[in-house]
């Protein structure tokens, strides 16, 4: 099996793991809200990232999830339309530039977001500042997105490059 199936076929797992982990995220949601936010405290209360004490904090940390997983849903969602295109399809299209650029946007958008939620999460609901970027959680991630904005631009000057040499023929 070639690479880019191989790549083809780890983005469509991920995907679909992805899909049933914010599932199981919006059934805890729902679970908290209408049967007994108290189960899922207890669950939740010793948390890496910070400790939930309350059910406002419960609440707005599994709403704030959800959106931030349905976010690398969808990125995940466009690489494996962008590799399915790449794979089957001539290169250098419109369609495979604006992915790459949209995908590299929103991963620099979902990345900051989250390290910014983070900072907020801890300074309300554990009364402490605390600001810190690893780099492979952060800058490293950052990077990607920016390449996958370089990568659209080279596709961009290679489609126009293209284009040039089928009008010369």
């Amino acid at each position: 099996m070639k690479s880019s199936e191989w790549l083809k076929n780890i983005f469509s797992i991920a995907y679909y793991l992805m899909i049933i982990g914010w599932i199981i995220l919006f059934g805890f949601l729902l679970y908290a809200i209408f049967i007994s936010p108290g189960d899922i405290l207890e669950i939740l209360r010793d948390a890496e990232e910070f400790k939930i004490k309350s059910k406002n904090a419960l609440y707005t940390s599994l709403a704030y999830e959800l959106s931030s997983s349905g976010v690398w849903i969808y990125i995940l969602y466009l690489f494996k339309n962008l590799m399915k295109d790449l794979i089957f399809r001539p290169l250098f299209t419109s369609l495979q530039i604006a992915s790459f650029k949209l995908i590299g946007q929103l991963i620099i958008l979902i990345t900051i977001v989250d390290a910014l939620s983070i900072f907020v999460f801890k300074t309300i609901f554990q009364g402490r500042l605390e600001l810190s970027f690893e780099l492979f959680d952060f800058w490293f991630v950052i990077a990607i997105g920016l390449f996958l904005i370089f990568l659209s631009q080279i596709f961009d000057q290679a489609r126009i490059i293209k284009e040039e040499n089928e009008l010369t023929v």
